[in-house]
């Protein structure tokens, strides 16, 4: 049996696109979702927490107030950089406005995937003999509103518009 993954970065408090992202992610079976940081309000986090949601900052999230709602609707928080284990990969997340901690983590050999946001834009891709990198885009401030799921252990992603 596989576990399917949300990845999610960038909401930035567009709480209507949210709902549709979780409506996806519900449809698709996706039994956990990796938030990339810039969540932008409480009411994102109270929509995702519906499935168990792991979170880290972004840059311009205020980090008490995200922190407390996070803590508050029951789910994870991991502060700047996230790791967990499932169906035998390794995977780590964070938001991606910290180049050297990305570049750390992409080039220490320990990670099957690693997911991160802050660009806004979709991303895919191979660096090295194992490490997968995927980007899920973002839901504000872009003209292509998207995120992503990850089967597990396969690492098959499929991209979703927000529409």
């Amino acid at each position: 049996m596989s576990t399917i993954l949300g990845i999610i970065s960038d909401t930035h408090g567009n709480i209507p696109a949210c709902r549709l992202a979780l409506k996806i992610f519900q449809e698709h079976g996706v039994q956990e979702i990796l938030h990339c940081g810039d969540v932008g309000t409480v009411e994102i986090v109270e929509i995702l927490s519906a499935l168990p949601t792991h979170y880290v900052f972004g840059n311009t999230d205020s980090r008490g107030w995200i922190r407390r709602a996070i803590l508050d609707c029951g789910q994870t928080c991991y502060e700047s950089v996230g790791m967990m284990a499932r169906e035998g990969r390794q995977i780590a997340f964070l938001h991606g406005d910290d180049w050297r901690t990305f570049d750390d983590l992409l080039h220490c050999g320990r990670f099957d995937l690693i997911c991160c946001g802050h660009t806004h834009e979709y991303e895919w891709r191979i660096e090295g003999e194992k490490t997968h990198v995927l980007n899920p885009g973002a839901l504000y401030r872009t003209k292509s509103p998207s995120v992503a799921m990850v089967e597990l252990p396969s690492l098959r992603v499929r991209k979703e518009s927000v529409r």
